[in-house]
């Protein structure tokens, strides 16, 4: 493997095999956020590198990664950008820019065929935008991936905003939504082109059912990480308390927790409190959901969480709030679902599922049936596919 960087952006050559010597794969740049950032972006952009995918085409990533902000477990809105102090806020600002005037240079140096931008919300939607700018300005044809809560940024935009979100939708020839309600939104929000709907998926090598011993102290897995309050922290915490009074088995365990909230837990004295851990590599958190028997996302906003995928593929049940395009994700019954901001109906839905084995087991084995047959490599990227070789034209080289 060679790999060169211009600036601060990551350029891979070569990395990738499957055609023949002289069949030279067709280029596709991803731009995106890439380790050390952690989260659903990353976890997506790694599992397409290392899909049957690059077999027909090769990947380069382009990282827009900025500095870590540490003890932040808001970090979600236009005044993002204000959190992690004032030297993070210039070194984001300055890395950004480099990047941006980077960008051009790596397409062009890199003979890039295809750019595919990872788009959110807020900030991140309009930084997606100049590059998705920049890249049609270059002559390349553009796939905007729109994650994160890209419904609740839209509907809390002014008129004006919306006029300005519906005309950047405009700019790449592809737009790909994470799901059939992601996909409403985007319609709604002013996107007339093409568009796929392409779900996160489980590679298959982390589909594998856990082999759970039963337990009168059943674990309880909740991961925080910057955004811990879009993620229900303050509603765990809070039935976390009401479970410790009433004598509850649940035992919980915390991943990810930035240091103010571990001492805020620790201060709490809970005794069902079975770990707290700061944040940790991808591995360690597959790794927990297979060693706690149910998956806690009482979130007040989603796109398509990978994470919820991520404990399907273990054979893990859930409790989750119908956010997003989680509704769809668990339609088949692998999960319960507690109203956002409901500690109480959290608190009742960890009881009774603390209680009750059997129904532990049972919504453990659809959630592993519904990822099997809908979100796996085989079914989720075949639209992508079709996608990439329309705009790519006779560049794309069958494997």
């Amino acid at each position: 493997m060679t790999s060169q960087s211009k600036g601060t952006a990551t350029i891979q050559s070569g990395a990738l095999s499957g055609t023949s010597a002289g069949e030279p794969r067709p280029r596709i740049l991803l731009v995106g956020p890439m380790p050390p950032t952690k989260g659903g972006v990353t976890t997506f952009m790694l599992n397409l590198m290392g899909s049957h995918l690059n077999g027909e085409f090769e990947f380069i990533p382009y990282t827009t990664s900025r500095p870590p902000k540490r003890d932040v477990i808001d970090n979600y809105g236009y005044s993002a950008l204000l959190r992690g102090g004032p030297r993070r806020i210039l070194a984001g600002i300055l890395l950004t820019l480099w990047r941006l005037l980077s960008f051009p240079v790596a397409v062009v140096r890199g003979r890039i065929d295809l750019v595919q931008i990872q788009a959110s919300d807020y900030f991140v939607f309009w930084e997606s935008i100049l590059y998705a700018a920049i890249a049609r300005m270059l002559g390349r044809p553009v796939l905007l991936r729109l994650g994160g809560a890209f419904d609740v940024f839209h509907a809390s935009s002014s008129p004006a905003v919306r006029r300005w979100i519906a005309a950047a939708l405009s700019l790449p020839q592809y737009v790909i939504a994470q799901s059939d309600f992601a996909e409403r939104c985007i319609r709604r929000a002013g996107r007339n082109g093409p568009l796929v709907v392409l779900p996160n998926w489980s590679p298959e090598a982390n589909i594998v059912e856990a082999a759970r011993v039963p337990s009168d102290n059943p674990g309880f897995l909740f991961v925080a990480g910057s955004e811990a309050r879009r993620k229900g922290i303050e509603e765990i915490l809070t039935a976390a308390q009401r479970l410790d009074r009433a004598g509850c088995p649940a035992r919980f365990h915390l991943l990810a927790m930035t240091p103010s909230l571990v001492e805020r837990v620790k201060a709490l004295g809970l005794a069902n409190i079975r770990a707290i851990e700061g944040p940790v590599q991808h591995s360690r958190v597959l790794e927990a959901m297979r060693r706690n028997d149910v998956f806690l996302l009482p979130s007040h906003g989603e796109g398509f969480p990978n994470a919820l995928i991520e404990a399907m593929a273990a054979g893990t049940p859930s409790i989750v709030t119908p956010v997003g395009a989680v509704p769809e994700i668990v339609a088949d019954g692998c999960a319960l679902t507690v109203p956002v901001g409901d500690a109480a109906a959290l608190a009742e839905a960890i009881d009774r599922l603390a209680r009750e084995p059997e129904l532990r087991e049972k919504l453990g084995r659809e959630a592993l049936r519904s990822l099997r047959t809908r979100y796996t490599e085989a079914s989720a990227l075949p639209p992508l596919t079709e996608a990439y070789r329309k705009l790519l034209g006779g560049k794309a080289v069958k494997a």
